[in-house]
């Protein structure tokens, strides 16, 4: 009867010790996951920073590179493919923020809680696709109208140009034999033109 019962209490100790592991390595699994699931979240969010930044850089960029190219159709092509990128960027934060709240739902449910308040989940986003729409938008109707973006000033109409004479006086330069003979005592008058501003 000893025997019986040491048996069945090696064979419950076994099961207990393998019920203990495989609960500690599920527990272990999903550490690993929460852990991994915060620094996805940490490379996302900085995405969610930077790409509509840089895509505004870019679009003022080629807005810059549109006023300073001659002719309609190139300057055309150039704020379209703006228009294109900063739309095409509203698209690619959307999907940014659907991961970031994929990770989002699975630390809350390793964490058993769920008291979020769910008002202000997309504010950055909204924000951003404003200011991206608000810039595919001027860039399309650039496209649509490009020759009333030039810096450069249309050929029929005068250039406006300050100009300012500047008279500078330098004292005389020592006599040489071929140079022309000037009145003594007076200085050169040198006259420079001022860049326009």
């Amino acid at each position: 009867m000893m025997n019986a019962s040491a048996k069945t209490l090696e064979l419950l100790k076994h099961r207990l010790s393998r019920d203990l592991e495989s609960q500690k390595w599920d527990y272990r699994r999903q550490e690993l996951q929460y852990l991994e699931a915060g620094q996805h979240l940490r490379s996302l969010n900085l995405l969610m920073w930077q790409v509509p930044g840089m895509t505004i850089a870019i679009t003022g960029g080629l807005w810059y590179g549109a006023t300073t190219v001659e002719g309609d159709a190139p300057r055309t092509w150039v704020l379209g493919f703006a228009a294109v990128v900063a739309a095409l960027t509203i698209v690619i934060l959307f999907r940014l923020r659907s991961l970031i709240e994929m990770h989002i739902q699975h630390q809350r449910g390793f964490e058993s809680r769920n008291n979020a308040d769910d008002r202000f989940k997309n504010t950055v986003v909204r924000c951003w696709s404003l200011a991206l729409f608000a810039a595919a938008f001027v860039s399309a109707v650039g496209a649509m109208n490009p020759s009333s973006l030039t810096k450069r000033p249309s050929p029929d109409k005068p250039t406006p140009c300050c100009s300012v004479l500047i008279d500078v006086k330098t004292p005389e330069p020592p006599k040489v034999a071929a140079q022309c003979e000037q009145p003594a005592g007076q200085p050169t008058p040198l006259r420079k033109r001022k860049p326009c501003d």
